[in-house]
């Protein structure tokens, strides 16, 4: 049986108070985050800044001694403009009940750990894409892991540092420190991509230097 709790994330205006129907949350949820990154980070060993211009827009590095060690897409969540509302399912299979409604940034925050998370030479690529997000539940092989009655202190924020950025990223949400996932459809990606370069050493002064980046764009 499904989680009786669904998130919905958009501006105030767009989500519904008192009784909703789930297709009511899914033209809620479409009011909300429309963007993302593709985020993808490699091992760089034997990498020079001369080679950048010459990646691919795709971000597949094929052959030679580049691993990768990450690969997500990130919803731009955006906590400072949107809203949080939480549902609660009826006894109808059909039937929601707002249960709560208010400011994102004002979610518990937590930071997190996000690639890398060792010292090295890494290579970063990022594209932004649009997307088109479904109103968030818990995981489905952690919904027993969390309570079924609804408390605010029970959301939280997550914020990593991610790549070569000097600022935290807000990179998900939790209910009772498992996973919501917004199920998500991938729109059209942006025409050009950026490469980086970047040095992780924990024992230097400044732990993170970016060696270099590139802008590539996408070949007609």
């Amino acid at each position: 049986m499904a989680h009786p709790l669904v998130f919905v994330i958009a501006s105030a205006e767009a989500l519904p108070g008192g009784e909703a129907r789930w297709e009511d949350l899914v033209a809620a949820q479409r009011q909300g985050p429309a963007s993302a990154f593709a985020l993808r980070l490699f091992t760089a060993a034997g990498i020079t800044t001369e080679q950048l211009p010459a990646l691919p827009w795709d971000g597949q590095i094929r052959g030679g001694s580049s691993r990768l060690i990450c690969d997500a897409v990130i919803p731009r969540f955006e906590p400072n403009g949107n809203t949080m509302a939480v549902y609660q399912r009826g006894s109808a299979p059909d039937s929601l009940l707002c249960v709560d409604r208010f400011p994102l940034l004002e979610a518990n925050n937590e930071t997190c750990w996000f690639y890398p998370t060792h010292d090295g030479v890494f290579l970063s690529w990022e594209r932004s894409l649009a997307l088109d997000l479904q109103p968030g539940v818990v995981a489905e092989e952690a919904q027993h892991l969390v309570p079924e009655s609804y408390e605010r202190g029970h959301l939280t924020l997550l914020w990593s540092l991610l790549a070569d950025d000097d600022r935290l990223t807000c990179v998900g949400l939790t209910y009772g420190g498992q996973r919501i996932l917004w199920p998500q459809t991938q729109g059209p990606a942006q025409a050009t991509a950026t490469w980086s370069l970047f040095t992780v050493d924990t024992q230097a002064e400044v732990s993170l230097s970016v060696n270099a980046t590139q802008v590539v764009a996408k070949h007609a």
